[in-house]
């Protein structure tokens, strides 16, 4: 994709599982290692502060920014609340895989970031979000 303006959704289901899942579990914060050369090489060089390493070389830390990170960063705020307005037996549920996730209508509290009643976020990044609360991964 490079380093030209990115469509942020595209650039999220461009990259693998395992980054998708980090990014969203962190998204304004440290990248695992393992995947800053993917995001870059997905969504360009200036999606990616570097915090250590050469200029000419994939930093050993960073910090997602721009498009990917600012997008990353609103649907989690509107899917933690979403989260946060469930009762306690039907996040249960979810994380004992008993309700079924794709069946669920994501009816977010009026606190929300968006007017609509529904989440703005790409089917695989709530399919991502929920994978995480289903697994018991610590969401930070």
């Amino acid at each position: 994709m490079g380093d030209e303006a990115i469509d942020p959704e595209a650039a999220y289901e461009a990259l693998s599982a395992g980054a998708r899942l980090a990014l969203l579990r962190n998204p304004e914060g440290i990248m695992p290692p393992q995947f800053i050369g993917q995001v870059m090489t997905v969504c360009g060089n200036s999606c990616v502060a570097g915090i250590s390493g050469g200029a000419d070389s994939v930093p050993q830390m960073a910090v997602l920014q721009g498009p990917l990170s600012r997008y990353l960063s609103q649907c989690r705020c509107a899917l933690d609340a979403w989260w946060n307005s469930l009762t306690p037996p039907l996040r249960a549920d979810i994380r004992c895989r008993e309700a079924i996730p794709d069946a669920l209508t994501l009816q977010l509290p009026e606190h929300s970031p968006w007017a609509a009643k529904y989440t703005p976020c790409s089917h695989l990044l709530v399919h991502d979000y929920l994978e995480l609360q289903a697994t018991g991964r610590e969401l930070m």
